[in-house]
């Protein structure tokens, strides 16, 4: 990269100015980096960076596959899950957690469901409980009054949804049926 520089003869401003305008790239790069350290530290397995709508990295502990999204901001680090990210992200098989690179450099690594905002905690709820047939769960949810609200707030992602897990099951079953 400072070959690069070097050839492209670029003065200090022009290079000020390049650094100016990718600055948020470039930490979110480096934080990226720094969570695979964190990770490894806290014993992660088979850690690999991906680029997905739902996380950035990918990685195992205890037989276990968890999908970890990487933040550096001092805001709420769900602030812009959308209803359709938490979709997806009710989709995956295994655990989604969401790395907090804090300023402090102290990192924090939380599941994902426990640090959305109210609205969006009862729709991965009710999600989870749709992909994984709960009814008992779906009724106790749709009893709250405030769950409702919730509903139909997001009501079109819940049936976009719906009819992808009904999509994956068919698939499933496809591939399951032995052929006679």
């Amino acid at each position: 990269m400072i070959d690069t520089i070097i050839d492209q003869q670029l003065d200090r401003e022009e290079i000020e100015y390049a650094l100016r305008k990718a600055r948020g790239i470039i930490i979110g790069y480096a934080m990226e980096y720094r969570a695979l350290k964190i990770l490894e530290k806290q014993g992660f397995k088979n850690i690999k960076l991906v680029t997905e709508p739902t996380h950035d990295i990918e990685a195992t502990k205890n037989n276990k596959k968890y999908y970890i999204e990487v933040k550096a901001s001092r805001y709420n680090p769900t602030k812009h899950y959308t209803a359709w990210k938490i979709a997806m992200i009710t989709m995956l098989d295994g655990e989604h957690y969401t790395l907090i690179m804090r300023p402090d450099n102290k990192p924090l690594l939380k599941p994902t469901q426990e640090i959305l905002s109210p609205p969006k905690k009862t729709l991965y709820q009710i999600l989870r409980a749709i992909k994984n047939k709960d009814l008992a769960m779906l009724r106790r949810l749709v009893k709250n009054k405030e769950n409702i609200e919730t509903l139909k707030q997001y009501i079109r992602t819940i049936k976009w949804f719906t009819e992808k897990i009904r999509k994956q099951q068919k698939t499933r079953n496809k591939i399951q049926t032995p052929i006679q």
